[in-house]
């Protein structure tokens, strides 16, 4: 099976590269399509610690070779033109995934143990989001399909089977994690939570029940600032008020999705300055980034980012080291097992093409065979002779059969369909079975 994933992550790449790779829901239909016009119809994940784009292997015949993969070259190019970015920027932060390699990265990204917070709930719904929108788009071919489908119960089986998605942590929780441990108690300290989605919405909840006093709301959308302000007794601001609603919060957290900062430096020197004493705390959770990083330098302010967020994984990583062992052996089980039913699929079309087309010839040249002996053959003789073609045949076939079933890449099969002239629109005849 030919697949690839070219992509980066928090491992591989400073938030500074991974924010210029970043893709919003809005955007990633677009986005799919762009890339199916390289050449490359497939998958892209992006979350906050993550760009990844699946793709099946794309095959160009070369004279030295034979058949070579070009997917990452495309994907390359797809970046390039896409992003408006320069390839030496992120070349040397992307990872390439191939085949069996490709299998066990996205079970172990749905299982969540590629996640910068190991056993983090919301990894599993962001696969899913990825894959349905690439159905959506028509871009999920297959074997990519069937690929992404299998992700999905694996790590749904991983997290139920294994403890690792126990007392789970996410991004968001993790902010008040990183709160306490930079301010100590919560208590009596009031949240602007700028973003009302999911991701705010755990932010949200995190704070509220570190012992937070007060929880406000700012979201484009009033009814869903509303919506998420009710939840926790809170109140909304305008989004047009951020500036004024800082001059009251102890706690910023913004989680907008924006592709554009939503707070500037002088937003918050303006708030600041009508607080020279009081110190605010910010956290910067989306990727893109919703704050202007200039905001870092203002006095009393402390920034911090979605990778500051790292260091409050180490300590639950720790934690679930033992699950995480128990989740790394499924992944590896549920790999081989994928990988060797994948196997038995992709050579059989081939091989069932083979042996029809060699039938069809078989028939053909023994009817002409019997009209031209015109009776000279008994019965017996004409089921002897057609016994004795089956067999021939059949012998004749067994080791191309064999090596297909053994050697079951896209090149050996499309070599096969070239060598046979089998057509690609011919199909089986029934359901037979090849031995």
């Amino acid at each position: 099976m030919e697949v690839l994933v070219l992509g980066l992550n928090h491992r591989t790449a400073p938030l500074a590269v991974r924010e210029r790779l970043s893709i919003t829901q809005e955007y990633l239909p677009e986005a799919l399509k762009a890339m199916e016009s390289y050449g490359v119809p497939g998958v892209i994940l992006c979350t906050c610690n993550r760009s990844e784009f699946y793709a099946t292997e794309p095959l160009e015949r070369n004279s030295e070779s034979g058949f070579l993969g070009v997917g990452d070259r495309r994907i390359k190019q797809f970046l390039v033109g896409y992003f408006g970015i320069p390839l030496v920027d992120v070349e040397r932060h992307l990872y390439l995934h191939q085949n069996t390699d490709c299998v066990r990265h996205i079970f172990r990204v749905a299982s969540s143990l590629d996640s910068m917070i190991l056993g983090e709930e919301q990894i599993i719904g962001q696969v899913r989001d990825a894959f349905h929108a690439a159905v959506a788009a028509e871009t999920a071919k297959q074997p990519l399909s069937f690929l992404f489908q299998r992700a999905l119960r694996v790590g749904r089986q991983v997290r139920r089977n294994t403890g690792i998605g126990a007392n789970p942590l996410s991004v968001s929780r993790a902010c008040a994690e990183l709160v306490k441990e930079k301010l100590g108690s919560l208590d009596g300290l009031q949240v602007l939570v700028v973003g009302a989605g999911e991701a705010g919405e755990l932010a949200a909840h995190g704070l509220s029940h570190s012992g937070a006093r007060e929880i406000v709301v700012a979201n484009r959308t009033r009814q869903h600032a509303e919506d998420l302000a009710d939840k926790f007794s809170g109140r909304t601001v305008p989004f047009s008020g951020l500036g004024p609603a800082m001059k009251d919060a102890d706690i910023v957290v913004s989680c907008t999705g924006s592709p554009e900062y939503v707070v500037q430096t002088e937003m918050v020197e303006e708030a600041m300055a009508h607080r020279p004493d009081r110190s605010l705390f910010i956290i910067d959770i989306a990727v893109p980034r919703d704050i202007e990083p200039a905001v870092g330098n203002i006095p009393n302010v402390m920034l911090h980012d979605i990778d500051d967020m790292d260091h409050v994984s180490q300590a639950n990583r720790q934690e679930k080291l033992l699950q995480a062992q128990h989740a790394e052996e499924s992944v590896n089980l549920a790999t081989d097992e994928f990988l060797e039913w994948r196997r038995s699929l992709e050579a059989l079309p081939t091989v069932v093409a083979l042996r029809d087309k060699a039938e069809r010839i078989r028939e053909s040249e023994f009817e002409k065979t019997i009209k031209k002996l015109n009776g000279k053959l008994s019965a017996a003789e004409v089921t002897s002779l057609d016994a004795m073609t089956r067999a021939i045949l059949k012998k004749f076939l067994h080791d191309p059969t064999v090596f297909l079933k053994e050697h079951r890449t896209n090149g050996h099969l499309e070599l096969t369909k070239e060598l046979f002239q089998l057509s690609s629109e011919e199909k089986p005849e029934g359901n037979r079975q090849a031995d």
